[in-house]
């Protein structure tokens, strides 16, 4: 068992079950939700030829990030030399917080795929490339307009005689707002659901953003107590590098980092908050970039020793998958006794496991309207249940909760069957006196 084969967990499973549905049905479940439609589009297409398992819907995000790792070593060598770029390719390969994302059925990969590949067109002066790719940004996630508006201001920096140059410096924008114009009016609707309903996430402090890029150098995941501490070898590397050679590019890698990670931090100041670190994933490229070029020898041992432990905690990572077996719970149910199921609405619901896995158990909502952020966009009336119909004694439960903590009206707990983190619990309809 690896993180490639093992089970799918919500958000992946939302994702393989709305791509099992027609391409309409498809486009407008993504319509209703609060992403952009790349990702959804090429993984309909990858799974009418390869599938719909575990492996043939992560394999997309492990094709990406392999391209990842390709245009870091193209823009590095560009830029530099085959040396740093293979440096640079090593950084980011080893890079423990990007790692994980590459077994992840979700956007994220194509997120960063697309927005290192607009940094490559960028830096190459190629209009049409850049254009091209950076609209795949704007469709894989919304947050991509950051890094567009980060290299505007450079270009507008770099333009000699303004008055002369103005067509030319606006001309790849126009061309990707032609581009993105389908898909205006859809995100206007996004953007006033989120707006009107707000987003879970809560306003971050200072030192949010600052740990933002301590995660995005040593990872999410601590494994051994002394990861916590390894970026500190980043400084004297940083200390020790040849900035003046190359600064104009190193200007670029560092508003790459930076200028996204701070305009998300000021925004979600406001009203709602969007500063989110999977989101801006996309900066982790730039930052490996920035450390590896323009290196000294003296500072190659540091790199080298900065890069080893995370090559052995991402392999021990593959190995050892950290996403509950959904899959064996819902062997051992199908095995079982035949009973109507439900999913338990705790802190965590499971209905597209259930759905992706062949499971019937709608989600139990006694009371109350679920937030748009659970799904929402894909449920039909079929998927939520207020009353349990009075004809099942006996009904199966399966959640996250403690079945000790989950309470089902004229129900009570009879047994339950533990999965690592999830349960599936039997409840008997209680006696009346």
């Amino acid at each position: 068992m690896n993180q490639l084969n093992t089970s799918l967990w919500g958000d992946e499973s939302f994702t393989a079950v709305a791509v099992k549905e027609n391409f309409p049905r498809v486009m407008e479940i993504v319509a209703k939700d609060t992403a952009p439609p790349l990702y959804y589009i090429v993984l309909f297409i990858w799974t009418r030829i390869f599938g719909h398992s575990e492996v043939a819907i992560r394999s997309l995000s492990v094709l990406l990030y392999l391209g990842i790792l390709f245009i870091v070593f193209l823009i590095a060598k560009k830029i530099w030399h085959k040396k740093t770029a293979l440096i640079a390719t090593l950084l980011t390969l080893a890079n423990p917080f990007l790692f994980p994302f590459a077994f992840e059925g979700r956007m994220y990969m194509i997120l960063v795929f697309t927005v290192t590949l607009s940094f490559y067109f960028f830096i190459t002066k190629n209009v049409v490339g850049y254009a091209l790719a950076s609209a795949a940004a704007l469709y894989s996630q919304h947050y991509a307009v950051l890094v567009l508006f980060f290299q505007f201001l450079i270009r507008l920096i770099q333009t000699k005689s303004l008055k002369k140059n103005w067509f030319k410096l606006i001309k790849p924008y126009l061309l990707i707002g032609v581009l993105y114009l389908p898909w205006v009016y859809p995100l206007y609707k996004q953007v006033t659901m989120v707006a009107g309903k707000g987003f879970w996430l809560g306003k971050p402090k200072i030192k949010d953003a600052a740990g933002l890029i301590i995660s995005y150098l040593i990872g999410g995941r601590f494994i051994f107590a002394w990861q916590k501490f390894w970026f500190i070898l980043i400084l004297p590397i940083l200390i020790l590098k040849k900035w003046s050679t190359k600064l104009k590019y190193n200007f670029i890698f560092t508003g790459w980092v930076l200028f996204p990670i701070l305009l998300a931090f000021l925004l979600s100041l406001g009203k709602t908050s969007i500063f989110y670190d999977r989101y801006l994933i996309f900066v982790i490229p730039g930052l490996m970039l920035l450390i590896a070029g323009g290196w000294r020898k003296i500072s190659l041992p540091l790199i080298l020793i900065f890069i080893a432990p995370f090559m052995w905690i991402n392999l021990y990572y593959f190995t050892h998958p950290t996403k509950g077996p959904f899959r064996d719970m819902a062997t051992y149910i199908k095995n079982g006794k035949k009973i109507f199921l439900i999913n338990y609405n705790g802190t965590a619901h499971h209905l597209w496991e259930s759905k992706y896995y062949g499971l019937e158990a709608p989600l139990y909502v006694p009371q109350g309207e679920l937030p748009y952020y659970v799904g929402t966009a894909q449920m039909t009336e079929k998927d939520i249940v207020k009353i349990i119909p009075q004809e099942f004694s006996e009904i199966g439960v399966i959640g996250s909760e403690e079945p000790a903590k989950i309470n089902i009206n004229d129900y009570h707990l009879e047994s339950f069957q533990k999965f690592e983190k999830f349960y599936f619990s039997v409840f008997v309809k209680n006696e009346k006196i």
